[in-house]
């Protein structure tokens, strides 16, 4: 079967949650005997670890949109057998809704656009066409369909979490957890100044790492070296000193404030390597990957004092902490290993080419 999969970027080149779930999915579905392709902007025609990736010219990007005007002709001429699209992603349902002919396609819908709200008035009614005309629309968890307005009257939502490489993401033993993780880009979404300004309320805070990078790493390390935190940053992390920062990690740290976090994939890595989690509550998939007082702890979004209180409380017994290491993993193994759930993602591919 000619799968395309269709995004703005792809990872290694942009380092992403999305990025790195549709890299993760087209491997996988290579290894099955499958032909895939990934449509992406700019960039021109080329391989990314084995993958064909065709970048269609792209003249701006809007508040992170890319504007793409290849998009409609390119979608018109495949001969993939289905088109998957992996959502927000605007001017790909922009450039589908105006094909006369269409292949069957499948959506992911990896969240709602939070930052670009104002559009929807316009663009809402459009993606509302969209999601309802896919043969199946793939949602990380029940929790995001349900708070979603795009999504809870749909009938063809299906429910796929985004898992982790059991074999590789591992518990590396408990001995030697010293220090919190922050794993992600340095976005306002992600909270990432609610975590900081936690350790700056903090009477002795404790050793705190942030792995990522990106757009607000100036200030971030300007508040730092301001407030003086025990507090390092690191960038261009690999996957294997990813995993052995996890492994090392009394806790991972996931701060967001908005429901672009619409599941959290770093906090099933996390767990898969024995290590508990602390995160926002969110109304979306990242309260429930996260199992409050069994894998770890929920905090107030946006509350920097909610959030020292519970790291607080996970300092105070360190026999919670160790029977929290156990159950992450344990519900890793039991909800989140990736090579299940893609084979679920697979069989969404292929039976949308037999309707």
């Amino acid at each position: 079967m000619k799968i395309l999969q269709v995004y703005k970027d792809i990872f290694p080149e942009v380092h992403g949650g999305i990025e790195r779930h549709i890299y993760d999915l087209s491997q996988f579905l290579v290894s099955r005997g499958h032909s895939v392709e990934v449509l992406v902007a700019g960039g021109g025609n080329r391989d990314v670890d084995g993958l064909a990736v065709k970048g269609i010219w792209s003249p701006a990007r809007v508040l992170s949109n890319p504007v793409v005007p290849g998009f409609s002709r390119f979608l018109a001429g495949t001969d993939a057998d289905v088109v998957h699209f992996h959502l927000p992603l605007p001017s790909a349902v922009l450039a589908w809704a105006v094909l006369k002919k269409k292949k069957p396609y499948v959506v992911t819908y990896h969240s709602d656009i939070v930052r670009q709200a104002f559009v929807m008035p316009v663009y809402g009614p459009v993606l509302g066409r969209f999601l309802a005309g896919a043969r199946s629309v793939i949602v990380s968890s029940d929790n995001y369909i349900r708070t979603s307005p795009y999504l809870r009257d749909l009938h063809n939502t299906q429910t796929i979490p985004i898992g982790a490489d059991l074999e590789r993401f591992k518990p590396g033993g408990t001995a030697g957890k010293a220090y919190y993780l922050f794993v992600g880009r340095f976005r306002r979404y992600k909270g990432i100044f609610v975590l900081l300004d936690a350790w700056r309320k903090m009477e002795n805070p404790p050793d705190l790492i942030l792995a990522g990078g990106g757009g607000l790493e100036k200030k971030v390390n300007a508040f730092i070296s301001e407030h003086h935190l025990p507090v390092s940053v690191v960038t261009n992390v690999s996957d294997e000193e990813l995993i052995s920062l996890y492994q090392g990690a009394k806790a991972l740290i996931l701060p967001s404030i908005q429901r672009s976090e619409a599941f959290g994939m770093v906090q099933v890595e996390a767990m898969a390597c024995g290590a508990a989690v602390i995160s926002s509550n969110l109304p979306t998939g990242v309260s429930w990957v996260n199992s409050h007082g069994e894998t770890g702890l929920l905090f107030t979004p946006g509350d920097s004092s909610d959030l020292c209180r519970a790291v607080a409380r996970f300092e105070e017994s360190e026999t919670m902490r160790a029977a929290m290491y156990t159950q992450a993993r344990n519900r890793a193994e039991a909800l989140f290993n990736s090579r299940t759930l893609l084979k679920r993602v697979e069989e969404c591919l292929i039976e949308a080419t037999v309707i």
